[in-house]
């Protein structure tokens, strides 16, 4: 990790509420000369440094970024940790007390605030959807990374009615790419390739975040809901997007969107009481669960659009099973009730007792 002593100066004097001037004014310098440290424009002379760590309030290793070594390891095996723990579902509970400690140890740092806030979300302890919306308005308002602040933003999409989440979900967008739908990149270049992939697809994730977002599909309140009919065509139309730019079986991790459409198509369709649809949905989503968690451990797409990112199970996060998760919300919604006796509805539901 390469440590930067203008960066120091800049990090260490803003915690300490001071100003250019006023530490040039400790210093006896001038407030031009800490401007230019501060830009990496000029260092300070070496035997200025005690002064410099004296004024604000540290040692010379801690001004010298050694500090920061040591605890940039720190964050990346606390990263690491929840990784390997939050893999394998026999260490899976786990995974909380160590993000929690990491967040204890590190609250400063971006990126385990938004691994706390990931912990958060998968495990739910008490009060964690206001310590969520906390910490992640304060990522948005703070940190320069657009990775992170994508992140932020998705989150408190969670936390508005379908307005708000809307105007968070466009702001999500703009943390990430500019996704300049005109761009046109060299045919003749490999690097004009991958682009157009890489294009092609996020233009179809985005669209699929604001379906799912428009679509106010958790969360709903009585005031501001969208009609099940609405909510069914959108969720159709992302579909054949995907359809359209996937080769058949050639789904990949992309299997798990089959699987999530097509359980939302059979809500809405339990929710209107429609039982041909919401038995041939459900059906569908339970082949697509299945499907999704017996995928390979390492997987090459053969569309061309896919060739740049073969994926493993540990990168696509596929750690847990889709199908006890399945099972979980189905057993839970009121909304299949009236289905429940339905003799395909039960052949269907079996397969989703797994161990």
């Amino acid at each position: 990790m390469k440590i930067r002593i203008s960066d120091n100066i800049r990090r260490l004097r803003k915690e300490k509420n001071l100003t250019q001037e006023t530490l040039a004014n400790l210093l006896s310098i001038t407030p031009q000369s800490v401007s230019k440290w501060e830009r990496s424009e000029g260092y300070p002379d070496i035997t200025m440094l005690p002064s410099i760590a004296n004024c604000l309030g540290v040692t010379v290793d801690v001004l010298l970024g050694n500090d920061m070594i040591i605890a940039e390891e720190r964050i990346q095996n606390y990263i690491s940790e929840f990784k390997r723990l939050t893999a394998d579902d026999s260490t899976w509970y786990s995974a909380f007390p160590v993000a929690k400690n990491a967040y204890e140890e590190f609250s400063y740092d971006y990126r385990i605030m938004m691994l706390y806030v990931n912990a958060l979300k998968i495990f739910h302890p008490a009060d964690s959807e206001s310590e969520i919306e906390r910490i992640c308005k304060t990522v948005l308002q703070n940190c320069d990374d657009p990775v992170l602040c994508a992140d932020a933003s998705y989150f408190l999409c969670g936390f508005r009615n379908a307005d708000d989440r809307m105007a968070f979900l466009k702001k999500y967008i703009d943390y990430g790419q500019d996704w300049n739908w005109f761009k046109v990149y060299p045919r003749d270049s490999e690097e004009g390739k991958i682009m157009m992939q890489h294009e092609i697809l996020d233009k179809w994730w985005h669209l699929n975040m604001y379906i799912y977002t428009y679509g106010d599909l958790f969360n709903e309140s009585p005031e501001r809901s969208v009609s099940h009919e609405e909510k069914i065509a959108l969720i159709k139309k992302c579909e054949k997007i995907l359809a359209a730019v996937m080769d058949d079986n050639d789904y990949g991790e992309y299997t798990w969107y089959i699987g999530q459409h097509n359980e939302y198509l059979a809500r809405e369709y339990a929710a209107l009481g429609k039982v041909e649809e919401t038995i041939y949905y459900f059906e569908k989503a339970v082949q697509g669960w299945l499907t999704y968690d017996t995928l390979p451990k390492e997987y090459t797409y053969k569309n061309i659009l896919m060739t740049h990112r073969p994926y493993t199970s540990e990168n696509i996060g596929h750690n847990y099973s889709s199908v006890k998760l399945y099972k979980q919300k189905i057993d839970k919604n009121p909304d299949f009730d009236f289905v429940r006796e339905n003799e395909s509805y039960l052949k269907a539901y079996k397969r989703l007792c797994v161990e």
